[in-house]
């Protein structure tokens, strides 16, 4: 396809779409003026990745002329080390060609006429099919959007290291004078230093659930996975939240038909999402009320219940009850030392977790908030590889056939390796989304699902987009002939039965030369 200026992409446009438009409404002048007034850049190519066209923007941010870039292939704006991930990423496109962000979760660069780079983001729509399709590519400069986020970084590291400290040590000093000699002072005293003491436990609370988003947003929040009973934590939770409860003149209690359940789970995190639950309900509730807290387990899901007697959840608010910072009534919230954070966190280590968040007005006024959580599995007990040397490269196998599965891991462990073994699709996600591997094995046939989905799952995940995956199937090549396989960076196409020293050899050559290797071997 030659290369066509604006008025021409216009026309094609016009024509593409089927209407006809009169000179009165719009014409090709205001049309080819709008392109190349819009303040994003914007460039088009064919199907052989020819530009075919240009606005003012990409002149500016690139700092070609127009003609240098007629003609010329796409990849003349795309610095040499991100030109392969380019190419798959677009083939992926034109798959699937709806309008989508390719940037997102992935650091993309512009490569300017004078060698420099910087950041970019891209966004792509397609007009056209066949030999007839074009990609619009628009462009957005992102160095300002990275310099704030930097700022952003900075900060939050100052409140973690320059405040919460010092915050920490003046709140248990007050603490401890409150708690020693508070009958020995002034009642106006002992009152300034209760409320200064007060304010310390709140500010504190706050940088840490502001330190706590941060983490799970930048993907640093780290999960150790085990079996964890449900009651006995759940009760333990109550236990330390009682002095927090007295203080609103609000009762906790397990509600007697209370049961237990074994789910998979970081202990710590799932005890912040109950006291979170608990903190909530305690708060909005009226004094001398109670909050009824309930473990059940129904079939292949754990459910945990925190009810309040509260004057529940305003409708114009519930879209918004799990963002950051929402308070249905800030004043209110400010009162009962709310941040804002608490049901966002609790939602984000949830669903981290596999499981969901949600909520339904309670039968007789109040609110009820559910923790749904999958069970253990039976043979969860083989999941994590926990004989494997500290300092072994971990990598997760995803394999139904649950004597293979731990033939394999026998056969990695002897090799350096600790082999973390899911059965699931669904396993898979939610390990690999709480769990930094070094590898994954995924098998194609899953009673959930197939593997190519799931490595198409996983490399939409920011930790696991160039982590290294190999195939192990009784039939590679179907996974290796879906047209979605070529945009997904498989490293090896393994058959069943495995050869042991080839398994090692694949998983060994690619952790050491992630994330760059690209191999369609099919053996």
């Amino acid at each position: 396809m030659e290369p066509i200026n604006a008025e021409d992409f216009v026309r094609y446009c016009n024509t593409l779409v089927g209407r006809c438009m009169s000179e009165e409404t719009v014409t090709d002048e205001m049309l080819r003026l709008a392109v190349n007034s819009c303040p994003s850049g914007m460039v088009m190519s064919d199907v052989t990745r020819k530009i075919v066209l240009v606005n003012d923007e990409i002149e500016r941010l690139f700092g070609y002329r127009r003609d240098e870039l007629l003609g010329a292939s796409v990849e003349k704006l795309i610095p040499a080390r991100l030109q392969s991930q380019h190419v798959r990423h677009r083939v992926d496109f034109i798959v699937d060609p709806e309008v989508r962000r390719m940037s997102a979760g992935r650091d993309l660069s512009g490569l300017r006429k004078d060698g420099t780079e910087f950041p970019v983001e891209v966004g792509l729509t397609s007009l056209g099919a066949g030999k007839s399709l074009l990609v619009l590519y628009v462009i957005v400069d992102a160095s300002e959007r990275q310099r704030t986020e930097r700022l952003k970084d900075e900060f939050v590291s100052t409140v973690s290291h320059e405040l919460r400290t010092p915050l920490t040590s003046i709140s248990g000093s007050l603490g401890l004078i409150i708690g020693q000699a508070g009958d020995e002072l002034p009642k106006s005293t002992a009152r300034l230093i209760a409320i200064a003491h007060k304010n310390c436990l709140r500010l504190v609370r706050l940088i840490n659930d502001i330190l706590d988003i941060e983490k799970i947003e930048s993907g640093q929040l780290v999960f150790n996975l085990g079996q964890v009973h449900v009651g006995p934590l759940v009760q333990q939770a109550i236990e330390a939240i009682h002095g927090f409860a007295e203080a609103h003149g609000v009762h906790v209690k397990l509600d007697t038909k209370s049961g237990d359940g074994e789910v998979s789970a970081d202990i710590d995190r799932l005890t912040q999402v109950i006291t979170n639950l608990l903190s909530n309900a305690i708060k909005f509730s009226p004094p001398n009320e109670e909050v009824i807290v309930m473990v059940e387990k129904n079939d292949d899901v754990v459910r945990i219940s925190v009810r309040d007697h509260g004057f529940g959840i305003p409708v114009n608010f519930r879209p918004y009850i799990f963002g950051k910072f929402a308070q249905a009534d800030a004043s209110d919230s400010r009162q009962k030392g709310g941040t804002g954070l608490g049901l966002s966190i609790a939602k984000e280590i949830v669903e981290r977790l596999g499981g969901e968040v949600s909520f339904a007005d309670a039968s007789g006024g109040g609110t009820i908030f559910n923790v749904t959580l999958p069970v253990w599995d039976a043979a969860a007990g083989q999941n994590l590889d926990l004989e494997a040397p500290p300092e072994a490269a971990r990598i997760l196998l995803c394999e139904d056939d649950h004597d293979a599965a731990l033939a394999i891991r026998k056969t990695m462990r002897k090799t350096g390796f600790a082999v973390d073994i899911v059965y699931t699709a669904r396993a898979a996600i939610g390990r690999a989304d709480a769990i930094d591997y070094a590898a994954i094995l995924v098998d194609l046939k899953l009673p959930d699902g197939d593997g190519i989905s799931l490595i198409v799952h996983l490399r939409a995940q920011t930790r696991h987009h160039d982590t290294p995956i190999t195939v192990i199937s009784v039939d590679p090549n179907r996974g290796r002939d879906d047209a979605r396989s070529s945009t997904l960076n498989v490293l090896g196409w393994l058959s069943k039965p495995v050869d042991p020293e080839r398994l090692v050899q694949v998983v060994k050559s690619s952790i050491a030369s992630a994330p760059a290797l690209i191999s369609k071997e099919v053996v």
